[in-house]
């Protein structure tokens, strides 16, 4: 195009400079109107159909509300690149002028506020704005683009409903997948990556804590299940500090408590929430056996029959570790280094969050995978915090990020090029 430089990565950087105002006021659409884990109807609507003017063929409704986006350029592998698009059960606090004011009831009959409190708003504008400019740069790569809406990331079920439904089947396999999460640890503008683990896995569970209720003015009478599980909750907290290594990553968190209804009436079980988050499967498995073996134990010991020890459910919220495709990786990182610089490029430790989009990866045969950060400083608040805000000028450095990758990786006589088939 005239007046563009030669470069394809610095030609897409002008492409999206160009298009940020448009795509400033759609990330603020997005983020004004979150919607819940399996919920995103209207989400998923406005997405597909962004991509849809951008070129490409939706398809939707794929594992709930999930959405594929199809954009054809000749002969050449497939590339995958995925935006999750759901919010999380928390009233937005950051003041600003398109603050969310949706609220819902959640299971439990309470009216809870929902928020874009984890940055995904901004990944489907960074994947809108990434569609526009390999769109525009169609000259420069060869290949399939498979533009992904991922329904349910928070709940961590999106990703294995999405290919149950037939993605890979029905839609195209991939070939290589790509995806990107906001970092509030990482300065604005900064680029993070990472070859192998990238990030934890993690296992939620429901432990109902069962005891024999009666009247407060008898507790002689009960097995207290509140003191049962005030006891088991700090018991739980030896099992890190005292049973995994010091150098192994191992966290276990008692989220939340919830037993009772009345002052004077003790109740015959306690519900608690637990989390726990791993690198290596030997430690989950320790994690877990740990917690069955502490409640049980405690339980015992306040004279519970076996009928009534702790009931334990592993939730379907559980999810392996991430872990990036070495050579995928090692190539976007480079290409990274060479459009960005190495200033704004580094190498990251793992991070414990969790994640399903290692599960596109973990399919047979496997689909390497890349998934890496941008930064957006810590100015706006940390994830999942009601303050959540970050510069939406943000959004510039993503969407090139994933052009960048993209050309990398559909470059016309690159390495992906030389499968056979596509």
């Amino acid at each position: 195009m005239p007046g563009y430089p030669p470069d394809p990565a610095a030609r897409a950087s002008e492409l999206i400079d160009r298009e940020y105002p448009s795509l400033e006021m759609l990330y603020r659409e997005f983020h004004s109107h979150p919607e819940l884990s399996g919920q995103e109807q209207w989400t998923s609507g406005r997405l597909a159909r962004e991509l849809r003017e951008a070129g490409c063929e939706v398809i939707r409704d794929i594992g709930g509300t999930g959405i594929a986006a199809l954009l054809r350029n000749g002969n050449g592998p497939v590339l995958m690149i995925r935006a999750d698009m759901d919010a999380l059960p928390i009233r937005e606090e950051t003041g600003l002028p398109w603050q969310s004011r949706v609220t819902t009831v959640d299971s439990r009959g309470r009216e809870v506020g929902v928020m874009h409190a984890c940055g995904h708003d901004l990944h489907m504008t960074a994947l809108v704005g990434a569609a526009r400019a390999l769109s525009a740069l169609a000259s420069s790569w060869r290949g399939t683009l498979l533009l992904i809406g991922q329904p349910s990331e928070e709940s961590v079920s999106g990703a294995a409903r999405m290919i149950a439904d037939g993605l890979y089947t029905r839609i195209a396999r991939p070939d290589a997948a790509i995806a990107l999460h906001v970092a509030p640890d990482l300065p604005a503008g900064c680029v993070g990556y990472r070859e192998g683990l990238i990030s934890a896995g993690g296992e939620s569970l429901d432990m109902v804590v069962r005891g024999i209720g009666g009247h407060a003015a008898h507790p002689e009478t009960t097995r207290d299940p509140v003191v049962l599980a005030a006891q088991i909750i700090l018991a739980l907290q030896t099992i890190v500090s005292r049973e995994i290594a010091a150098p192994e990553m191992a966290i276990l968190t008692v989220a939340a408590v919830h037993g009772g209804s009345k002052h004077n009436a003790i109740p015959d079980e306690v519900v608690l929430q637990v989390n726990v988050r791993y690198f290596k499967p030997e430690i989950r498995d320790h994690l877990l056996t740990a917690i069955r073996r502490v409640a049980d134990g405690i339980a015992r010991a306040a004279g519970l029959p076996p009928d009534r020890l702790p009931k334990i459910t592993i939730l379907p919220e559980s999810v392996p570790p991430v872990e990036n495709d070495p050579g995928l990786t090692g190539r976007v990182a480079g290409a990274f280094l060479r459009s960005f610089g190495p200033d704004r490029v580094t190498k990251i430790d793992p991070a414990t969050g969790s994640e399903d989009f290692g599960i596109f990866g973990k399919v047979d045969p496997p689909v390497p995978i890349c998934y890496f950060r941008v930064g957006c400083g810590d100015s706006g608040g940390f994830l999942h915090s009601s303050m959540f805000a970050p510069d939406p000028a943000v959004i510039r450095d993503a969407s090139h990020a994933l052009v960048i990758a993209a050309l990398e990786i559909l470059a016309p006589g690159g390495p992906s090029q030389e499968r056979e088939g596509r």
